[in-house]
């Protein structure tokens, strides 16, 4: 009979060790406990490689956990994805009525309202347009050889591709509802940037640029302030939104936690009363323009992202790449510079200066490595001075190029290696010309955020879903394996139901771009 059967580990190791203790049993007393314990080897020394099992060691069962540690990005990381609702859709072409006004004429004074006794008024008409836009697909595909469905593993293997499957799809989607440009890459929806400013090349007011301003400026960013904030809350107030959440990358979070006054904080568990926030992160922000549905005063709330997903102006994905990433396009194959006066220019008096440019080619499958603009073989600057805009000829020779990435140098950099992301544009003529035109509306090496009405009485944003998340699997030995193939598929796009507002000129979701993050050394 074993006497220690149903005990616990622990019980068994209390038992061993009071044996010990009293003397019942010694190492010397019994010699085949002594050589069961050294049999193993030395068990102190880390292992790197199976043949250093040895001796009673090689036949000694490991332990071997079965909970996966997973150390990638996973679906609680995508912000956007858990914070927008989703609707479903039933076709390709998603159509949907807009209506910008009530049909009157209103100053200080709605006119044609206030009439005689026995006057009548006259027909008014409400404005209404019908918008369509279009659904996109994001796919993956994930093999599982015919060997590794036979074997016994130590986590389960449809798991580990279905949750890499899942978050790759969701991630394409994270990063396009802020990047997307159908005019680079066609089979992407359009993101956030895209259509805020475009929304503001159209004349709305729907961006604030927290930019250095004068002489001294160096075309650098500056840090979001306290008025900032409370500036883009009433402009989406002023336009009949509501102000909900303001997302953005992890720096710029991070400032703002030291920035903002104790008075003007969301911290969860504390009233706004208490006086003990000082120090503490902030959740969200105070302001009489916030949506009430969060409980206590009006606020909005902070949204921070991971930089994989938002990438800051810090972030290595904004650097111009040295090299192709994916299934890329050919490396465009010049960039030559001009200036000319432009009443449009963003370039003033503190950004005067010399700058370098890199250009690399995009499609839907990768991005080359970067040209720069070059003199004499080598990397080039052009000089700018206030008021003037830069155009950059790209010349190329590859029909799968459909987009551009645009890279520029702070003022008066060193080497061109210093160039990050300003925009992405179209390829006009892949196999020739395409030219951009610098206005130094996005400065290098800053980041941006996004502040949205996405309470659930505005019906502003969402994601329209044609097909929610689904994985199929395909035929045996389809991609030339002994195995099977499972196809990962969502198809999805991002919806601004409501995104400018004609009678107010302001939009229901603002734009903070060009911030600089306070430890930068961009």
């Amino acid at each position: 009979m074993n006497i220690l059967n149903g005990l616990s580990y622990e019980s068994i190791q209390e038992i061993n060790k009071s044996l010990l203790d009293d003397g019942s049993i010694s190492f010397p007393q019994t010699p085949q406990m002594a050589k069961a314990l050294g049999a193993g080897g030395d068990y102190s020394t880390s292992l790197t490689e199976l043949s250093q099992l040895t001796s009673g060691r090689a036949i000694t069962v490991e332990n071997i956990e079965r909970d996966l540690k997973v150390t990638a990005e996973q679906e609680s990381d995508l912000v956007w994805w858990n914070l927008l609702r989703k609707s479903p859709i039933y076709a390709v072409l998603d159509q949907y009525m807009v209506q910008s006004d009530l049909g009157i004429d209103a100053h200080r004074h709605v006119f044609g309202k206030f009439k005689k006794e026995s006057q009548f008024p006259k027909t008014s008409d409400v404005t209404l347009e019908r918008k369509v836009d279009t659904t996109k697909f994001i796919r993956d595909m994930r093999d599982i050889t015919h060997v590794m469905e036979s074997v016994q593993t130590m986590v389960d293997h449809h798991q580990i591709i279905n949750r890499a499957a899942a978050t790759t799809v969701l991630e394409a989607n994270e990063l396009a509802t802020v990047y997307g440009d159908s005019d680079v890459i066609p089979s992407q929806f359009d993101g956030l940037l895209k259509k805020l400013n475009a929304t503001e090349d159209a004349g709305y007011d729907c961006v604030i640029d927290c930019r250095a301003t004068g002489s001294s400026s160096n075309s650098k960013g500056e840090q979001i302030t306290e008025n900032q904030l409370e500036q883009g809350a009433e402009k989406i107030r002023n336009s009949f939104g509501i102000p909900t959440n303001l997302v953005m990358p992890f720096k710029v979070k991070s400032d703002l936690n030291a920035i903002l006054p104790v008075s003007r904080r969301v911290v969860p568990g504390l009233q706004r009363g208490e006086m003990n926030m000082l120090g503490l992160p902030a959740a969200g922000f105070y302001t009489d323009f916030g949506w009430s549905g969060f409980g206590g005063d009006p606020q909005f709330k902070f949204n921070p992202v991971n930089d994989t997903f938002y990438p800051g102006g810090e972030s290595s994905s904004m650097v111009s790449p040295a090299a192709s990433v994916g299934t890329a396009p050919s490396v465009p194959t010049g960039v030559s510079a001009s200036v000319s006066s432009d009443s449009a220019s963003k370039f003033g008096t503190g950004d005067d200066g010399d700058y370098f440019y890199k250009v690399a080619s995009l499609n839907a499958d990768g991005i080359s490595a970067s040209e720069p603009l070059k003199s004499g073989g080598n990397a080039a600057v052009i000089a700018v001075t206030a008021g003037q805009k830069v155009t950059l000829t790209i010349a190329a020779n590859d029909a799968t190029i459909t987009g551009y990435a645009i890279y520029r140098s702070p003022m008066d950099g060193t080497t061109s290696s210093e160039c990050r992301w300003i925009a992405d544009i179209k390829a006009v003529n892949p196999t020739g010309n395409t030219t951009f035109v610098d206005l130094n509306k996005a400065l290098p090496g800053t980041s941006s955020a996004i502040l949205i009405s996405n309470a659930p009485q505005t019906a502003a944003l969402d994601y329209r879903q044609l097909l929610p998340f689904v994985r199929m699997p395909l035929a045996f030995g389809l991609n030339g394996i002994v195995g099977v193939p499972y196809l990962y598929m969502m198809y999805s796009y991002l919806r601004t139901a409501k995104l400018s507002n004609p009678r107010t000129g302001g939009a229901y979701h603002v734009l903070f771009k060009n911030i600089r993050w306070s430890g930068s050394e961009f």
